[in-house]
């Protein structure tokens, strides 16, 4: 499949500058309580969804469970991640500005992890390789949702789960301004529909899939078929 370039910016280089949407970014999903307010009133959605969903899922893993966070940004999910967690824990970012600020997330909460320079459009990762893939406000930031979605879907181990959130296409007005300033600036990519995504998700192997809405924002999750 071709990539799909947005408004003719390659978008995924745009993060990988470390544009400054990106420390923004990281500054409100950090902070549960005044972050969280920006984004209710930005995105009329619930910060803590975020938090509850990758509490949630880390919560049934075994031990010895291998979970990728992609794109990982500043590091948002690890204070979801318990210090003492059985895991292997890698998070990838296409930005190594990003990776940097993960990793000193994770120092300062005391946790191990791994890292990873990473184009989700070309995972090096093995197929099968995690238990769980978290890719949370991601999709409208790559240049091809589709091909992003079947490669976090090939990491995916059979009976794994992959979850995430993303912006979708064909919302209201203000939903659609939103959209035009980030192609303008090269943040966003070209995205999907509701539609498209529970298809995508589908094509990819995942079944049980699940789409729930919180305000601009939707959180997907799906179980790779075994």
């Amino acid at each position: 499949m071709p990539y799909v370039r947005s408004m003719g910016h390659d978008s995924s280089q745009t993060w990988r500058r470390d544009h400054p949407w990106a420390k923004f970014y990281d500054a409100i999903t950090g902070n549960r309580l005044v972050g969280g307010l920006i984004w209710k009133i930005g995105m009329s959605s619930d910060l803590g969804v975020l938090h509850r969903t990758a509490t949630r899922e880390l919560a049934v893993l075994e031990p010895g469970a291998a979970v990728l966070d992609l794109p990982c940004g500043g590091g948002v999910v690890l204070q979801n991640v318990a210090p003492d967690a059985a895991l292997r824990y890698v998070a990838a970012d296409i930005s190594p500005a990003m990776l940097d600020r993960t990793r000193a997330e994770a120092r300062a909460r005391g946790i191990d992890i791994e890292t990873d320079e990473a184009d989700v459009e070309h995972l090096q990762f093995a197929d099968g390789e995690f238990d769980l893939v978290f890719s949370f406000t991601s999709l409208h930031c790559f240049p091809d949702p589709r091909r992003a979605i079947d490669e976090l879907a090939r990491v995916t181990a059979p009976g794994g789960r992959f979850v995430g959130s993303t912006l979708l296409r064909g919302g209201p007005l203000r939903e659609r301004i939103t959209w035009a300033g980030g192609n303008a600036i090269g943040i966003l990519g070209p995205g999907c529909t509701r539609e498209e995504l529970a298809q995508w998700l589908g094509s990819a192997g995942l079944c049980d899939v699940e789409l729930v809405d919180s305000g601009a924002i939707t959180y997907f999750a799906g179980t790779r078929s075994r």
